[in-house]
């Protein structure tokens, strides 16, 4: 923690929700006239309810630490940061100066992505972010919600704060576990280091998998160098990419680094970061993430490669984690309203859609612990391939909602039973098995009859009973 970061932010003048636009006007006036500070003091006090000379003066000592304002002598002055601010007034600019200036207010965000809070919650967040300092003034939490009220991002009703559509965009990204680069800026690889958290070695290779702690994959670097030795073509929205191995040794095998671009091509799991490096530059263009949405194994130049179509996401990595994250919401009950078995069609582009359904077999079958929902048993291939699939209860190919609640993690055999209607699920998680014995296969499903399902720990993970009722009406089944 930086010593002279402080625990608490300082009101300003005009209330809670108008911080801002009253310090534009004093900005304003500041640059326009240069005035002293006695002249500051008696502008505000026209300009606004302040009447206190020491209050006044403890509000511009905190615009001073913000690096708003300069005080030499009996002058206050505009620094460069309060000129660039002014110039567009944007908020992310104020933002960062308040975050970096006082403790909590990522705090406040990311307790705020959880649900709406009052502000003595609010204050226990940070008290609990932030044990090294005693979090004693009540009056704190409102200092900080003040501030963020005024920039936009969040709003208040009985007592209860709440965060805007732009405050959630901000808080998805301040919490994101990905770093945010910026399109089009060429980073070095210590910039690229520092920024993921990791270690390149001596270079960034054409294509780097980065694994998570756990071991998962975390995400995937790829590079597309100018001088390169594939000839890769980048311009346009979409545009091929040759895998790992250079000419000289013969066709491509399938490493590690093609296959992790392989399995991106199946579904989209992962962030894949996308850089170009120029001729004459050792740094690293940022194009922003792509997705892989073709792969081949083709015929080039009298050599076998693969191939890789991808397409601009025109996505930030916080926006592709929330959207994955998503999938694992839990659907709100409500008293008087079925939740929709679809999804809304206009709730999400044609790339925010695919990133879901991607995310949605990670999530369920992570949600079972990889064991199958009406078997409980979890095999594996000597290759190392788990026989767990996710199946959509009410079916994808009916629209069907890219959500937890709407999936079963289910083995290969009970996936293609319950999809055909040999197997359904009571609203008290039992197997429904249909009354055909006259099929083939039917005594076999019939010892299912009755069984609990293995379901998520996490209740808000189990399948919601509306998924499973029209499951059962589409295939015949009574609801008991």
């Amino acid at each position: 923690m930086g010593g002279d970061k402080r625990n608490i932010a300082v009101r300003f003048f005009g209330g809670a929700g108008n911080y801002t636009e009253v310090l534009e006007r004093l900005c304003t006036y500041v640059l326009t006239e240069g005035p002293t500070e006695a002249a500051v003091l008696e502008w505000l006090k026209s300009n606004t309810r302040a009447t206190s000379d020491d209050g006044i003066r403890r509000r511009l000592t905190f615009l001073e630490g913000l690096g708003l304002l300069d005080r030499d002598g009996d002058s206050v002055r505009l620094t460069q940061q309060g000129m660039a601010w002014l110039s567009e007034t944007d908020p992310a600019v104020l933002y960062e100066l308040l975050s970096s200036t006082v403790h909590g207010f990522d705090t406040v965000l990311e307790a705020l992505l959880d649900g709406p809070k009052t502000d003595a919650e609010l204050g226990d967040a940070i008290g609990a972010a932030h044990p090294e300092f005693d979090w004693t003034d009540p009056s704190g939490p409102a200092q900080h919600r003040g501030w963020l009220q005024s920039l936009g991002y969040v709003e208040r009703s009985d007592g209860v704060n709440s965060l805007t559509d732009r405050g959630r965009e901000l808080a998805r990204r301040r919490t994101s576990a990905y770093p945010s680069l910026e399109q089009g800026r060429c980073y070095a690889q210590t910039d690229l280091e520092d920024a993921f958290d990791t270690s390149f070695g001596s270079y960034i290779k054409g294509i780097s998998p980065r694994t998570a702690d756990d071991g998962e994959l975390a995400y995937i670097i790829v590079k597309a160098r100018e001088d390169g030795p594939y000839g890769d073509e980048i311009d346009g929205d979409r545009f091929t990419y040759i895998g790992e191995g250079v000419p000289e040794k013969g066709d491509q095998q399938l490493t590690g680094a093609n296959g992790a671009l392989l399995e991106q091509a199946d579904r989209s799991t992962v962030p894949v970061y996308f850089f170009y490096q120029p001729a004459d530059s050792d740094d690293l263009r940022y194009e922003g993430l792509v997705d892989i949405v073709d792969a081949e194994y083709v015929s080039r130049d009298g050599r076998m490669v693969y191939q890789f179509t991808m397409e601009r996401l025109g996505l930030e990595p916080a926006e592709f984690e929330a959207l994955s994250e998503s999938v694992s919401e839990g659907i709100d009950d409500d008293e008087d309203d079925e939740p929709p078995l679809t999804d809304d069609g206009e709730a999400f582009t044609a790339v925010q859609r695919r990133v879901r359904s991607s995310a949605f077999p990670k999530e369920v079958t992570a949600a079972y612990d990889g064991q199958c929902a009406i078997c409980g048993k979890s095999r594996e291939s000597p290759s190392g391939t788990i026989d767990i699939e996710a199946a959509h209860i009410y079916p994808k190919r009916a629209n069907g909602r890219d959500n937890v609640q709407n999936g079963l993690a289910l083995c290969r055999l009970h996936h293609w039973a319950f999809d055909t209607g040999w197997l359904a699920v009571s609203d008290d998680y039992r197997v429904l098995v249909a009354d055909r014995p006259d099929l083939e296969g039917y005594e076999e499903f019939a010892a299912l009859e009755g069984d609990s399902l293995t379901l998520p720990a996490d209740e808000d993970r189990r399948p919601h009973a509306t998924f499973l009722a029209a499951h059962r009406e589409r295939h015949g089944f009574e609801s008991p």
